[in-house]
């Protein structure tokens, strides 16, 4: 129940933000670009954020049985969170007055407008933020569905919010408005519900001591490094392309990378299922079956993203273009198959990350991902000194910087930790899904040759192209995983209907 919700979660927000990023821009027109600048890359919050989460998740769940102690981490954490977001405003009060004169790609005509915008991602990002300690909580309880069913709501919210607001009024002020007030509804729900789920709630901040604090920012280090690392990568690589690039440049980097971004992260919900398995399994001392079900994660993982990633990669266009319901510059499809290319790694070699987190293998991870951020961001800044465009330069920077990081250093680093071989990694875990791959692209070459894009409509290519790479990594690949599933389906039905009779 708690993965599932986790998962129906997960899509929501990304089917939110596909509709809500193609009624943005279709509403904003020319200002779209600074509002994407805007919302996407002043982030850097959000690092804490996640980390404070994370981390009163673990108390919690360590002192459920103790409602003082269990007080002293929650009333510690919001205490703290509440600081953070008092800075994060202030801060984007500060950065208002400037956030012209630093980005070339905000012009005068727009500069009043985003001068009020940057300050309302400031509130809404301090919302976020408070919610934070509630959710974690609750998560800590093992209540993943209410948190779930709160974010779902908020996430809903914001879409009727930014519609019903956009129709009245058309401007990046009125789309950010509706986010905070999102935000805001779902800090207050969160806090509603974590009150009446967890027995002997409370919020006491006078009654927390040092050793409290001291031990909170201990776990939060880590948390914070690794995943804060990607956080601010992905933001700096925007506010890059904001500081030396138009808006129209900003737009281009943004449109390409909303697919790419949500297959990022389906890819890392599924695999971030792992976690509790691999910690477990090595709290037991049982690591044969550790090295199992990461050969059979990668396995899996590596095959389902092979096939959806080719099929986004040659259909971008025609993705794009349905998506916008218009037509779709050449450059913007280009970036996005690049970043497409970058989001490989993740999906042949993501498994490793939760893994490695669950053998707790933490100082390699922290360093590793800190190390990433700083590369991608210097090669951006290298590849935009005329040696390709401005919207191209981070694409390529990510494909070099996550390849190196997920394709490379991370399989490698788990193989030596657990004492895999790499031919027997490679024969069991990767050989039937690449396999497949190169079956899967010759036969759509062929196709195309045979039955060229404008011989039938795209809808009508799309899906025989989706039959031939199915049945590709059926066969190759997931031969055995299918045939279990079906005797399971078999299994199941049977007995229900022997129950019947």
């Amino acid at each position: 129940m708690n993965a599932g919700s986790n998962w129906v979660g997960m899509l929501v927000a990304a089917a939110v933000g596909l509709v809500l990023f193609r009624t943005i821009r279709h509403n904003l027109g020319a200002s779209f670009g600074v509002w994407a600048l805007l919302s996407t890359g002043l982030r850097y919050p959000i690092i804490l954020e996640r980390a404070f989460s994370l981390s009163t998740n673990r108390f919690v769940a360590f002192y459920r049985d103790n409602i003082e102690q269990m007080n002293k981490f929650i009333s510690a954490s919001f205490g703290m969170l509440i600081g953070l977001a008092v800075l994060t405003v202030a801060a984007a009060v500060l950065l208002s007055f400037f956030v012209s004169d630093i980005f070339t790609a905000i012009t005068s005509e727009s500069a009043r407008e985003a001068q009020i915008t940057c300050i309302l991602v400031g509130v809404t990002l301090a919302l976020r933020i408070l919610g934070a300690t509630f959710g974690g909580a609750l998560r800590g309880y093992q209540y993943h569905t209410r948190s779930n069913a709160v974010a779902i709501t908020a996430n809903l919210l914001r879409m009727v919010l930014t519609v019903g607001i956009l129709a009245l009024w058309k401007s990046m002020i009125a789309v950010q408005l509706a986010s905070a007030m999102a935000a805001a509804a779902s800090l207050l729900l969160m806090f509603s519900v974590a009150r009446k789920s967890i027995e002997g709630f409370r919020i006491a901040i006078s009654k927390v001591g040092k050793n409290t604090i001291r031990e909170i920012f201990r776990h939060t280090g880590h948390a914070t490094a690794r995943s804060g690392s990607m956080v601010f990568m992905f933001s700096t690589l925007v506010l890059v392309v904001g500081k030396v690039g138009s808006a129209e440049d900003v737009e281009v980097y943004a449109i390409a990378s909303m697919i790419p971004s949500f297959v990022r992260g389906l890819l890392a919900g599924t695999q971030n299922v792992f976690l509790p398995v691999i910690t477990s399994l090595n709290a037991g001392g049982q690591t044969e079956r550790v090295k199992a079900v990461i050969k059979k994660g990668t396995h899996i993982s590596s095959a389902l993203a092979g096939a959806l990633l080719i099929l986004l990669f040659v259909f971008a266009r025609e993705i794009l273009s349905i998506w916008f319901k218009d037509a779709v510059p050449s450059e913007t499809v280009l970036v996005m198959r690049v970043l497409i290319i970058s989001v490989v790694g993740r999906g042949f070699f993501g498994i490793w990350l939760p893994s490695l987190v669950g053998i707790g293998h933490l100082r390699g991870l922290t360093i590793a991902a800190i190390t990433t951020a700083v590369i991608a961001v210097l090669l951006e800044l290298i590849l935009l000194q005329g040696f390709v465009s401005v919207p191209m330069a981070p694409s390529i920077a990510l494909v070099a910087a996550l390849w190196a990081y997920m394709g490379l250093w991370l399989p490698l680093h788990g193989l030596h930790k657990l004492g895999i071989h790499p031919y027997e990694y490679l024969k069991d875990s990767l050989s039937g899904p690449l396999a497949a791959s190169l079956v899967s692209i010759a036969a759509l070459w062929a196709l195309n040759g045979i039955l060229p894009r404008g011989t039938i409509g795209w809808p009508a290519m799309l899906i025989l192209a989706a039959v031939v790479v199915t049945v590709s990594f059926t066969v190759i690949s997931l031969r055995k995983e299918t045939a279990d599933l079906i005797a399971a389906v078999r299994i199941k039905y049977g007995s229900k209907k022997g129950h019947r009779i």
